[in-house]
């Protein structure tokens, strides 16, 4: 019983060291862990919220002589990526790219799911974003919904629908200020009444409906369509609020 004993009370020892031995394996692993969820902290006061919306002018464009009149009250476009460039005014160049589909409103400008990006505090100049459309599905991915009066102040529906995953280059003149904690808002110009500034009233009374709506796409109306189309490009601006 004796030797029994003895044997006994040296292996709670062993394990007595043993343990102790794992405490101090882990305690370099613990620091770390710890410095790094402080590293993190710290970085992410180091960093500024962009949100993108999507504004649109909601007025007519003002009836001239042979010049279509259209009041757009409807739409969406669905963006998949956003790439945003900036020269930051303490040195350096800064590229960012957030991948998320979501929808938004051309006449709120609200995304459903919300469009944010988190990008390096600071002051930056010459920002330009890169917008690409979602384009993996049979949906348009920019539609506006509205009417065309004639000259004979006959309304008739008018609907445009774009179908690519064109990216659209937006850029801004102005610095762009982004703070821990205080969002900016990248607002972009897709005004579809400017699109539309470019057909006559002629081309519009003449264009073909379908169940008496005008529609303009890539299979409907293409020659109108390729006059809206190319003014996307060329009309988009970027404004941060």
């Amino acid at each position: 019983m004796k030797a029994l004993f003895c044997k006994n009370e040296k292996h709670s020892r062993l394990k007595r060291i043993a343990s102790f031995l794992l405490l101090l394996l882990l305690l370099p692993a613990t620091s770390f862990l710890a410095g790094c969820q402080k590293e993190d902290t710290v970085e992410d006061k180091t960093r500024g919220n962009l949100t993108i919306a999507i504004g649109m002018n909601q007025g007519a464009v003002p009836r001239q002589a042979g010049v279509a009149s259209v009041v757009f009250n409807e739409g969406y476009v669905i963006v998949r990526e956003v790439v945003f460039d900036g020269d930051k005014a303490a040195g350096g160049t800064v590229s960012f790219t957030e991948e998320r589909i979501t929808t938004i409103d051309i006449v709120t400008g609200i995304a459903n799911p919300p469009f944010a990006m988190t990008i390096p505090a600071g002051v930056y100049s010459s920002v330009s974003l890169g917008i690409e459309i979602q384009d993996e599905t049979d949906k348009p991915s920019v539609v506006a919904n509205g009417t065309f009066t004639n000259l004979e102040g006959v309304r008739i529906p008018l609907r445009f629908e774009f179908n690519s995953g064109e990216v659209f280059e937006a850029s801004s003149d102005e610095l762009v200020t982004l703070q821990y904690a205080t969002p900016v808002t990248a607002r972009i110009s897709f005004d579809p009444h400017a699109w539309f500034s470019v057909i006559t009233t002629t081309q519009l009374n003449n264009a073909t409906r379908t169940n008496g709506v005008i529609i303009i796409s890539e299979t409907h109306n293409p020659a109108l369509f390729t006059l809206v189309a190319d003014r996307l490009d060329e009309l988009t601006e970027a404004n941060f609020e």
